[in-house]
Formats: C-alpha cells, sequence, structure tokens
C-alpha cells in the first residue's frame, strides 16, 4: 500500500493565477502594471502610452504560447515575476483563427453540431493548463479582461436583472469564462462606483454627486468575483490593497513570522523549484541585441506578418520552411518559393509552428536557433 506524506500550511514560492477584468477606462492595465517584475503581452495594444515592459503583439495563437514559453525559460536572465496577457478576450480571437485554419473552415460555425466551440474550449483549457509551469515557478500569470453587462435570471426567478461578467464571445461566454474563473485563484471586478444622494428634502428627486474606483473580490448576484485570500467584499481600486499578495515570497514569510512573534533569523526560506527545459520555440524579441539573421539572399517580402514573426522569432529562413514542404511534408514542389505558397498553407504554418520547428530542427543541417 503506497505511503503519501502529509504536507501542512501555506504553500509560499508559487505564483498567483488572477483574472482582472472591469469596465472600459477603468484602470485593468494600470493596475496589473504595479505587480513587479511584470512583463505585458499585449494583443490590442492597451499599453502603448504606459512605460511598461511588453512583448511584441502576437499576431497567432502559437506566437503567443511562444511567448509564454519565452517567459518562463528567462525569468531569471530577464527578471520576470509575472505576466499580463492583455486582454484574453482579444487573445481568444487568435484561439478561434488557429482553429478555423487547422480545419480549413471560415468560421467557426462551419463545423458541425457545435464542435468548433468544444474545440476552443480543449485549446483554451490547454493553454490554461500550461500555465501551471509558470505558476510552480514563482511567475504570476495575469488575464486581463473586458466586461459587459448582459440580461439574466436565475432557475428560481421570473425577472430578468443585469449582470456583469466576462466579455468573451457571444457564444463562449458560458463555455470560457467558466474555465477562467475556475483556472483563478483571484478574480476582481473593476468597476465605476457612482454616489447617488436625495437633492430635495422629500428623497424624490437624486443625483449623482461622485464617482469612484472600486474592485470586487467576492461573487454578487450583479458580478463575478472570487479569491482564495480573504480579501475584502470591496476595496478602493488601488494596488496598496492587493500588494501584500504580490510581494517576493521572502518577504511574505519574513512579515508572517514578524507577526507571529518568531525570530526571523531562524527562518530558512526555500528557493523556487527549478523548471524542467524544453525545446524552445522562442518569440520575437527574443533575439533582442542579438544578430540579425543573414540573408544568405533571401528576403521575407511577401510573406504575412504572422508566419514572419515566427520566422524572425525563431530564425527560421525560407529555405528551412521550403525544404520540409517539400520533402516532409511533400505538400509543394521542390524549388518553389515560400512566397508564392497559397495563403490557406501560409496560415497552416502559423497553427501548426510547432510540428514545423520540429521538422526544421531534424532535417535542415543548416539551421542555427542562435
Amino acid at each position: 500500500m503506497p505511503v503519501f506524506e502529509e504536507i501542512n500550511g501555506i504553500q509560499y514560492g508559487s505564483g498567483i493565477k488572477a483574472v482582472l477584468y472591469g469596465q472600459e477606462g477603468v484602470g485593468k492595465s494600470s493596475l496589473a502594471a504595479n505587480i513587479p517584475g511584470i512583463v505585458f503581452i499585449d494583443c490590442e495594444g492597451s499599453t502603448t502610452k504606459m512605460n511598461v515592459r511588453r512583448l511584441p503583439a502576437p499576431t497567432s495563437w502559437a506566437m503567443l504560447c511562444d511567448e509564454m514559453e519565452y517567459i518562463l525559460q528567462n525569468a531569471a536572465v530577464k527578471g520576470y515575476r509575472a505576466v499580463a496577457i492583455d486582454t484574453f478576450d482579444w487573445a481568444e480571437a487568435l484561439a478561434l483563427q488557429a482553429i478555423c485554419t487547422e480545419h480549413n473552415i471560415n468560421g467557426i460555425e462551419g463545423l458541425n453540431y457545435g464542435k468548433g466551440w468544444q474545440y476552443e474550449c480543449e485549446l483554451i483549457g490547454k493553454f490554461l493548463n500550461n500555465t501551471d509551469r509558470l505558476i510552480k515557478s514563482g511567475i504570476h500569470v495575469i488575464l486581463i479582461c473586458h466586461a459587459i453587462s448582459r440580461k439574466t435570471t436565475l432557475p428560481e426567478e421570473i425577472d430578468e436583472f443585469d449582470h456583469w461578467e466576462l466579455k468573451l464571445g457571444n457564444k463562449t461566454t458560458n463555455k470560457i469564462a467558466p474555465l477562467l474563473k475556475e483556472w483563478s485563484d483571484m478574480t476582481l471586478f473593476l468597476a465605476f462606483k457612482t454616489q447617488v444622494m436625495a437633492a430635495d428634502d422629500k428623497g424624490k428627486v437624486h443625483k449623482a454627486t461622485s464617482v469612484q474606483r472600486v474592485m470586487y473580490a467576492t461573487k454578487s448576484a450583479w458580478w463575478d468575483a472570487k479569491n482564495r485570500f480573504g480579501l475584502p467584499d470591496s476595496m478602493p481600486l488601488d494596488y496598496g490593497a492587493i500588494a501584500h499578495l504580490f510581494a517576493p515570497p521572502t518577504d511574505q514569510i519574513m512579515q508572517r513570522a514578524q507577526d507571529a512573534g518568531i525570530p526571523t533569523a531562524t527562518i530558512n526560506v526555500p528557493l523556487p523549484a527549478p523548471v524542467d527545459p524544453i525545446p524552445q520555440v522562442l518569440p520575437a524579441d527574443a533575439l533582442q541585441g542579438a544578430e540579425p539573421i543573414e540573408n544568405t539572399g533571401e528576403d521575407l517580402a511577401g510573406i504575412p506578418d504572422a508566419l514572419k514573426n515566427l520566422m524572425q522569432a525563431n530564425r527560421a529562413l525560407p529555405t528551412h520552411i521550403e525544404k520540409v514542404s517539400s520533402e516532409v511534408f511533400r505538400y509543394f514542389p521542390a524549388g518553389m518559393p515560400l512566397r508564392e505558397y497559397p495563403n490557406d498553407y501560409h496560415e497552416w504554418l502559423c497553427a501548426n509552428w510547432q510540428q514545423v520547428m520540429d521538422a526544421i530542427r531534424a532535417n535542415c543541417p543548416d539551421y542555427v536557433p542562435f
């Protein structure tokens, strides 16, 4: 009979899985920007006017996944302690695009019996599961989303009421939003709270007197929220209210020891577990400061931006892709230039980039990844 060792107490050193969603302009990106060591994957350009660290905007789902892997593998060198995907509803569009490309359809509804939505659930579910490697290495993962107010009802009620929820596709809200909320340790709803006061002595006329920015950490009938950290139901929208959650593990342990009257000199803070290396497919800024890819007479003119970004990030040349396309995949004759391949094949390359890179590594002796 197997024997298991019991583990007690709070486990420190792991990252936090958080969802921040709210109304336009409320300050979602600004709140996340305060987290120490954060880098943004800015899918929609929300941070272009902010002084933050960011990776290139992903032009495909494969590139988004590559950037997450790059952050994991380079966290120690670059000082990454958190990553924010801004916004995940824009990232969802990349996932749908990848599914459509893989199945050669114009829209997700092209798959019968709602299979497209199930494929999306599986794809995003796999993505969320893969974030566990970042979390275990101590990197916080923040998914930023827009919010939308929709009419809803309860089984025991007849009347409809407004409910704030994650703004995902109309056909995917009931599928993807639960995945994100279940995955998260903390889902915060950021909103504008309007103060209304009576304007006459009879209380019949009212007017708005002020607007405050707040964040809600507990679910109510009007919005979704949760947290596993004992946060108040509502707080001012100020990073100070949650700063202790993102403090370095050493600071957290020392503070709790001081609160408990334990001499901090006796505390031994464990280091994070090392990350298991896997073959890397690097995003576009992975080679920042390195020499550019040697041209060798092969330019990238006529190649779609999404494919060009992946090629430049991984130092893959047109001849590499032409070789595996003709000799390994056997889709096109030898000697046919990459720029002359049909657009749907360019899209297929992006959607199956890991498979393409595996074939290049195995069949192109002249491929040099650095």
